[in-house]
């Protein structure tokens, strides 16, 4: 389940961050779909553009609670093990920036048909919380997104809140994503 969302947040950092063209001011939306943060994204283009080269990424899980799950050592175990993981990796962006796809293709990773209560981005710093249906029937996801970025970092927080049909499946965590550029691609 954790490494599910993991993936997709990790993806979902870079690709955000990593948006070409001039940065504008930005755009504050509120109560909107997908398709209305697509257009105030397409229009502002608030992605500044990042450095390319090789960049050193980290993902760690700050805070996870299952909080339908009857407290025992099943549930410390597997809390204890989610808070473990820390992915890091070093990988070289080459060429020309990548385009930046509008946030409702970035988020909509973690479920579909998302709804945005409000989403702020620009100057550096995007803030937003948002809902998404679930992959499965009666599912839903609720994510809190906040961060900076630069020409060569980033900082992310994903408070996500993962809610199945089952309430005894619900999870609740806290990602962190950060980047950095580390200097020149390292050939190989």
């Amino acid at each position: 389940m954790i490494r599910a969302l993991a993936a997709p947040a990790a993806a979902a950092a870079l690709v955000l961050l990593t948006g070409a063209g001039q940065a504008s001011d930005g755009f504050t939306i509120t109560d909107a779909s997908a398709d209305q943060v697509a257009a105030a994204y397409a229009k502002a283009r608030p992605g500044g553009p990042m450095h390319m080269g090789q960049w050193d990424r980290a993902i760690t899980i700050a805070a996870f609670d299952l909080p339908g799950m009857a407290p025992g050592a099943d549930r410390d175990a597997a809390i204890a093990k989610a808070k473990e993981m820390k992915k890091v990796e070093s990988v070289c962006h080459s060429g020309t920036d990548l385009a930046a796809p509008e946030p409702a293709q970035i988020f909509e990773m973690l479920g579909t048909e998302c709804h945005y209560q409000k989403l702020t981005m620009g100057g550096g710093k995007f803030d937003g919380t948002l809902s998404c249906q679930g992959d499965e029937p009666g599912s839903k996801v609720d994510v809190a997104v906040s961060g900076t970025y630069a020409a060569e970092s980033f900082a992310i927080r994903l408070d996500i809140d993962q809610q199945p049909e089952d309430p005894a499946q619900r999870m609740k965590m806290t990602m962190l994503l950060d980047g950095h550029r580390t200097g020149e691609c390292k050939p190989g």
